[in-house]
């Protein structure tokens, strides 16, 4: 354990939410992408990376975006041997999927240690984070139909590195392309 959190700290949710926000910054550095947030996620949408490179989808014009949405936990319930599984609700999980989205959504759960102590090691070698965020497609996301959520396994082999973040915004931007013509 690297420290304690104080007694009257914020809530232990905040904190997740913290944690999978800086996650994704320090990703989306490390892949050259910017980093949009948004004041509320009613529309599904936590964060929105942005590039202006060219990643070969609409002729004449530049950039890609992704619209991500972040839950974070350290609930052990939620991974099982090949996947995170994760109940999503109805509303998110339609909004994410939707095949009339401009921009790709994708789903993203950050995993961490139950205990916040445990969530960082620092030490003359670096910072290291011992947690692993893991994703899906908006579009692979299944449908809810009549229920009010849906489960969403998504496989442990989808962890969220830069190259995946930069190989996501190449296939949006193919995927925007698309929406104009």
């Amino acid at each position: 354990m690297s420290h304690t959190v104080p007694q009257g700290s914020i809530p232990k949710s905040a904190m997740q939410e913290q944690v999978s926000r800086a996650y994704i910054h320090m990703v989306a550095s490390a892949a050259g992408l910017t980093v949009g947030t948004w004041g509320t996620d009613y529309d599904g949408i936590d964060v929105t990376l942005r590039s202006k490179v060219d990643f070969g989808g609409l002729v004449g014009s530049l950039g890609s975006e992704l619209d991500i949405q972040l839950k974070c936990t350290g609930q052990k319930t939620t991974v099982r041997p090949n996947t995170i599984a994760w109940s999503l609700d109805k509303r998110t999980a339609e909004l994410l999927a939707d095949p009339r989205r401009y921009t790709m959504g994708v789903f993203c759960v950050m995993v961490v240690p139950p205990d916040p102590g445990h969530w960082l090691h620092h030490s003359v070698e670096g910072l290291l984070a011992r947690s692993h965020m893991y994703w899906i497609r908006g579009r692979d996301i299944p449908s809810p139909g009549t229920n009010q959520s849906v489960t969403v396994h998504l496989p442990k082999s989808n962890i969220l590195r830069p190259q995946d973040v930069l190989d996501l915004m190449q296939e949006s931007s193919k995927m925007r392309a698309v929406a104009f013509q």
